[in-house]
């Protein structure tokens, strides 16, 4: 039987517009997950990046026809939501005896609105390998869908979905993800990107990979609640696959994805050591949480290749941190910092959302100053986006106060999905919703004057310019020119 896998296209232009320089092309690591289980399983599997290829619709579809698959899996996010929906329903039309399967947060989120309007025959929820494993087996062996876990179809008319969620449990079980299966010269992290600091040596890519899943934080914007447990890979396992990213793919620079890199400190050490009694020849970054830096863990970290940590900092006003369960003091995550800069010479981003439930224009200069106050290397003001599968979406969809494109007839209007962006002041789009003290053009001048005052300063102005090569000037100077004006 014959899969196919596609990551679709989205429009970055209309979505985030000048905010698309700060977009990498990284592999779909969730897609080459299931990938690699399927494949292992004895099926024939293929996949199509459509993203990173900058395939058309029709060019995508063209694609599709060419492999002529017996199944075809999507992962969908808000950004290419109203995408999939369209080529869904072409698809069932053309192709009707296909199955069509919708993964990932965005379809669980309109699992039901997607199923009505025939786009797709079962949305799989949660950690999907092993679900999408099952389901090919049900399919290909013509049973019916209800003993498959965490998915949702139709029956007889009926919404119905079988269990909850997927969780991988033991991530020793699961295979690499198959990188093999796309195209890798599509794949490196950007000039401008905020996922690295660093440099990354000509004649090297940069990568990315995780350690482990999960994340036991509350933080209401945040759409990783089905996964509240963390699981690691095992050390050997995890530093084997960083030794095969160095070596086989070329790799000067890897980014750890892991919601909580650093939440193990025993864990992080042995990482460090491993990858120094290897000599692996990488530098390094990851995302990090101030709740857990210590001098130790820093200065182990710096010794075995770490250049990068971003912090999820998110507002310099302490009731607004509590307000959205962060977790954190301001005094502690300004200490954490500091422990970082006054120890190594890690670069260190922090990450900042503007417009948080019961923020005024009061609160966020407070926030820009809070980060202007700390030794970052780089900042970044996000709006606050109610990202569907978050807490905070949930609510206010509950109460009403946000328009999820859902219609009363049950069709969707995909035009809506567009504004669900963090970067709304690159385009003509209004947040999808903003807090009562605010207004959406007060907020995007806010984004912009944020960014203005952080970087118009000497010495941060003066460590972003070190960082740039000619080869990306043009590419960066667009990106300050729509960022900061």
């Amino acid at each position: 039987m014959k899969v196919l896998l596609i990551n679709p296209p989205d429009d970055l232009t209309a979505i985030i517009g000048g905010g698309a320089a700060f977009i990498s092309n990284l592999e779909p690591l969730g897609l080459l997950y299931v990938a690699a289980v399927a494949r292992n399983a004895g099926y024939e599997v293929s996949v199509i990046d459509a993203y990173a290829e900058r395939l058309s619709a029709e060019g995508l579809k063209r694609r599709i026809s060419q492999i002529n698959p017996d199944v075809i899996g999507f992962t969908s996010f808000t950004s290419n939501g109203g995408f999939l929906y369209n080529l869904g329903k072409e698809l069932k039309t053309k192709m009707p005896d296909v199955p069509i399967i919708f993964g990932n947060i965005h379809a669980s989120v309109y699992a039901e609105q997607y199923l009505r309007n025939r786009c797709c025959d079962v949305v799989v929820h949660g950690e999907g390998e092993y679900p999408f494993l099952a389901l090919l087996d049900s399919i290909a062996k013509r049973h019916k869908l209800h003993d498959v876990p965490s998915i949702s179809f139709l029956d007889n008319g009926n919404f119905l979905t079988t269990t909850p969620p997927a969780v991988v449990e033991d991530l020793s079980r699961l295979p690499l993800p198959a990188r093999d299966l796309v195209p890798q010269h599509l794949y490196d992290i950007g000039a401008v990107s905020n996922f690295k600091l660093y440099r990354t040596p000509h004649g090297k890519v940069s990568k990315h990979m995780c350690t482990s899943r999960g994340c036991p934080n509350r933080c209401t914007f945040c759409v990783v609640h089905d996964n509240k447990r963390q699981r690691f890979n095992p050390v050997t396992r995890a530093v084997n696959e960083m030794e095969l990213l160095a070596g086989r793919y070329n790799a000067g620079y890897i980014f750890f994805m892991d919601s909580l890199f650093i939440s193990n400190k025993k864990r992080i050490l042995e990482i460090c050591d491993e990858i120094k009694s290897r000599k692996l020849n990488f530098k390094w970054g990851c995302e990090a949480h101030i709740r857990f830096i210590d001098e130790e863990l820093v200065t182990a970290m710096e010794s075995a290749g770490c250049v990068d940590m971003n912090f999820g900092l998110e507002s310099g006003v302490q009731k607004l941190l509590d307000g959205v369960c962060k977790g954190i003091s301001l005094d502690k995550a300004e200490s954490a910092i500091r422990t970082v800069k006054k120890y190594t010479k890690i670069n260190v981003g922090g990450l900042f959302i503007l417009g948080l439930p019961g923020e005024s224009p009061v609160d966020s200069m407070q926030t820009i100053r809070f980060a202007k106050k700390l030794p970052l290397d780089m900042a970044q003001f996000s709006i606050l986006t109610p990202y569907p599968g978050s807490y905070i979406f949930e609510d206010l969809k509950n109460k009403g106060k946000i328009d999820t494109g859902i219609r009363t007839d049950g069709s969707i209007d995909t035009s809506v999905w567009l504004r669900y962006s963090a970067y709304v002041s690159y385009t003509k789009n209004e947040p999808i919703w903003v807090t009562p003290e605010q207004t959406g053009a007060g907020l995007k001048e806010t984004q912009k004057r944020a960014l203005r005052s952080f970087y118009f300063r000497p010495g941060a102005f003066w460590r972003q310019l070190k960082r740039i090569r000619l080869s990306d000037f043009m590419t960066i100077l667009k990106a300050f020119f729509d960022s900061f004006f």
